[in-house]
């Protein structure tokens, strides 16, 4: 039990610091005191007085719930555009100039959810808060939206072509294959590090 109250103690000095623990990682962290650690965290957010939402989070959870990107959000009302936060990422880091398209690409998809904010790196978080005009725990927060896959089925008549129809197709020539994306390790530590 010392463990969760350990935990659980660690879990609201955040809270109290104005941060925004995951509960579920503290939860996982508690093992076999998982159920007690929930129960504590529960009844604590019950008697907690709940305070009013700063507008900017009111504004952010509007545009995840209508499928929107947060970040693009914060980034638009603050009337920055992509290509600046690339610069700042660029400058602050001393990065090379041949890895723009890569950090520009990294960037968007942070922007897009198609990353997960928590596991940016803490310089590149401290520097988003500058160029963003807002809180590590406000970008770090949003999580991308799960994304909604839909099954997809293969055309039954496709399997029952003719044969020879199909050798015909396999001998036509193939699309022109799409360059392959550069990457580069330290930009990508950068934008995923998990700290």
């Amino acid at each position: 039990m010392a463990d969760v109250a350990h935990l659980f103690d660690e879990w609201a000095a955040a809270l109290a610091r104005g941060e925004r623990p995951d509960p579920l990682s503290f939860i996982r962290r508690a093992g076999s005191g998982a159920d007690d650690l929930a129960t504590m965290m529960d009844r604590y957010l019950r008697a907690r007085p709940r305070a009013e939402p700063d507008p900017e989070t009111v504004e952010l959870a509007r545009a995840w719930a209508a499928g929107e990107a947060p970040l693009v959000q914060l980034r638009a009302r603050r009337g920055v555009r992509r290509d600046e936060v690339v610069d700042a990422v660029m400058a602050e880091f001393a990065l090379a100039a041949e890895k723009r398209p890569v950090v520009k690409r990294y960037y968007h998809r942070l922007e897009s959810g198609l990353l997960d904010p928590a596991r940016v790196s803490q310089r590149l978080l401290e520097l988003l808060t500058r160029v963003l005009g807002a809180s590590a725990a406000s970008i770090a927060a949003w999580r991308p939206r799960p994304v909604d896959v839909s099954p997809a089925f293969r055309a039954a008549g496709a399997a029952l072509r003719a044969p020879d129809a199909l050798a015909d197709s396999a001998r036509a020539p193939s699309a022109p294959s799409r360059p392959v994306e550069q990457d580069d390790d330290e930009v990508r530590a950068l934008f995923i590090s998990g700290r």
